[in-house]
């Protein structure tokens, strides 16, 4: 039931600002009009209706949004196992997305060590980034859950660290996504395979119909952001 408070009231403060902006919005044209404004330029009067008109528009398509929200939560409100599960869909969500939950689904594994090269931290944010931009939803490299803060650095020439941790070749990269997607960026000309047999790497891959991607065991601090 606190939650459901908590809720409206979000809502209908939202509503309330909307709905200010809006009459500041109408209080400026007449404001506008009180002050001579026939007097303006036919030009600078169609320059400001224009201007007035896509602020009016902005302020309307947020509204609509804002009650297509309220809608949505009120169908759910109804039933109050219904809001319980909108809202913990959303918050594991989240969870997932910051890599604090585990994951388990279709994906693939790839290898990448050392041969004529070693593996530098540079290979591996290469990796790390076309299988983003495939659409990876979870992703580990050696068994180390990969989050938005995560960093891979080379020390001194001599070995890698993950997070702080070290890391040796092989290098096991686990991802979690459309498959399909996946093999095309390892690949497509100029992909992930042909990036580092031309550098001098092995690399080599397996689909599997599930992964398991543990959870991501530490603190994000956010010490700046608000």
């Amino acid at each position: 039931m606190k939650g459901k408070i908590v809720m409206l009231v979000t809502v209908g403060i939202i509503c309330m600002l909307l709905t200010s902006a809006m009459f500041v919005q109408f209080n400026t044209v007449q404001v506008i009009e009180e002050s001579g404004v026939g007097a303006m330029r036919e030009s600078e009067l169609r320059s400001e209706y224009s201007e007035l008109k896509s602020k009016s528009d902005e302020i309307e398509a947020s509204l609509n949004e804002v009650q297509q929200s309220i809608s949505e939560y009120q169908n759910q409100l109804t039933d109050n196992q219904g809001s319980i599960s909108l809202l913990r869909e959303d918050y594991n969500k989240a969870n997932c997305d910051l890599g604090y939950t585990d994951v388990k689904g279709p994906g693939i594994i790839i290898t990448i060590s050392d041969r004529d090269e070693l593996v530098e931290y540079y290979d591996l944010l290469f990796a790390l980034n076309e299988l983003k931009y495939a659409g990876a939803e979870a992703i580990s490299i050696n068994d180390r859950r990969v989050v938005n803060t995560t960093f891979i650095a080379n020390i001194q020439d001599r070995y890698l660290v993950m997070d702080g941790q070290r890391i040796t070749s092989p290098y096991t990269i686990k991802v979690i996504g459309d498959t399909k997607y996946l093999e095309s960026v390892i690949n497509i000309k100029g992909g992930l395979k042909d990036e580092m047999e031309n550098n001098g790497k092995s690399i080599s891959y397996t689909v599997e119909d599930e992964l398991f991607i543990g959870k991501y065991n530490e603190l994000i601090e956010i010490n700046y952001g608000e």
